[in-house]
């Protein structure tokens, strides 16, 4: 089992951010911990017999809370929970948000994965993002990580920004690889509604790159990362040899996962739900109760065939696809049976390939560009 552990708060919103975050005073902060690591001690009694294999704190920007802090959090979970000794343990970070004493501190308390927001080497670019950091900062904070002990770090990219050129792109992706991290995320901008940005750009497409530049930018990740040694192992992934990211491949595998903190979702007994998204709710409900009222405040049991479609369209996002073997033994069904006509379709368009003799199902390089065309299809 995996566990996810989310923490909301950030310095300030990104412009193009539609996650689960906001800004905070302190006291609300600490109250969430306290809150948090009673969720962390009641959800844990259900789980008594599991061993789990990743944690992952998310957010936000766990980074907003002190490093002391973070380390208490995951001491709690060391306690209440069987972790495997040498689970991957990763905490996202914001450049601005930790400095080298923290780090050392974080390295020191058991966390031995950070993953680190960057988006671009052009201060321009960062301002334009709503981004609280420099590219110096980022150097500083990465070189700070590597000092303090960490060798398995993730760096976030964003390609397809407003007025962005290739060429600028180009420099950002050339200029992270000559710091050699272990593992890259490059996502192409998504405009989502309720952002900053979905006011600024939603009617205003003209103003962003257009398709064929950002299948262009989409391309050049691939081929440069790949020509420096970084395997693509996932749509937006690529890592050197050795360090994917076990953590969001147990997500692709439809691997069990608990969720613990605001809106934090889980994966449990084939089942998903998802705690309270109201951060007042949630300090009220679990401080002064058992934690009822937050849990399961919604709730999915999936049908057979919805199961079916996620174990596919989630297992397809990586480059080794899916086991035909393993779709049989979790649903008792032959892959190629259930899913005969689309197979046969996006076998012809060229966008999968069926290796029984390798026991896998998987997208093509024509069928990664087009994977939510390939997506569709299976839903």
């Amino acid at each position: 089992m995996e566990l996810y552990v989310h923490i909301p708060f950030c310095v300030r919103k990104c412009k193009y951010c539609d996650f689960l975050s906001m800004p905070s005073d302190e006291a609300t902060r600490m109250a969430y911990a306290k809150a948090l690591e009673r969720e962390i001690t009641i959800r844990s009694k259900a789980f008594s017999d599991v061993t789990v294999e990743t944690v992952y704190f998310g957010g936000g920007t766990p980074t907003v809370l002190p490093a002391e802090l973070l380390c208490k959090l995951f001491n709690a979970i060391k306690t209440s929970f069987r972790v495997k000794e040498g689970a991957e343990i990763t905490v996202e970070a914001n450049p601005k948000t930790i400095d080298a004493a923290g780090l050392k501190k974080l390295y020191a308390g058991g966390f031995n994965r950070l993953s680190l927001g960057l988006q671009s080497v052009h201060d321009k670019e960062l301002k334009l993002l709503g981004r609280i950091h420099t590219y110096e900062d980022f150097l500083d904070c990465f070189r700070a990580a590597r000092a303090a002990g960490f060798e398995n770090i993730n760096v976030d990219l964003i390609s397809s920004l407003p007025g962005q050129k290739k060429e600028a792109y180009e420099e950002s992706l050339k200029t992270l690889i000559s710091l050699r991290p272990t593992h890259i995320s490059s996502y192409s901008l998504i405009i989502e509604e309720g952002t900053p940005f979905y006011e600024m750009y939603h009617d205003h497409p003209e103003k962003l790159p257009d398709e064929e530049a950002e299948l262009a930018m989409y391309h050049m990740t691939r081929d440069v990362l790949s020509q420096n040694g970084y395997k693509r192992y996932e749509i937006s992934n690529y890592c050197l040899p050795g360090y994917e990211s076990r953590h969001n491949t147990g997500y692709w595998r439809r691997v069990p996962y608990l969720g613990l903190g605001l809106g934090a979702s889980s994966f449990t007994d084939g089942k998903r739900h998802k705690n309270d998204t109201d951060i007042t709710n949630y300090i009220k409900g679990m401080n002064e109760g058992d934690g009822e009222d937050v849990f399961f405040k919604e709730y999915e049991e999936l049908s057979l065939k919805d199961a079916m479609a996620e174990y596919l369209f989630l297992g397809l996002r990586m480059t080794t696809g899916v086991s035909v073997a393993e779709f049989c033994r979790q649903f008792g069904k032959e892959l190629a049976v259930v899913y005969k006509t689309e197979i046969e379709k996006l076998t012809c368009e060229g966008l999968i390939i069926l290796d029984n003799a390798a026991d896998r199902l998987y997208l093509t390089d024509l069928g990664l560009d087009l994977a939510n065309y390939v997506f569709s299809e299976f839903l």
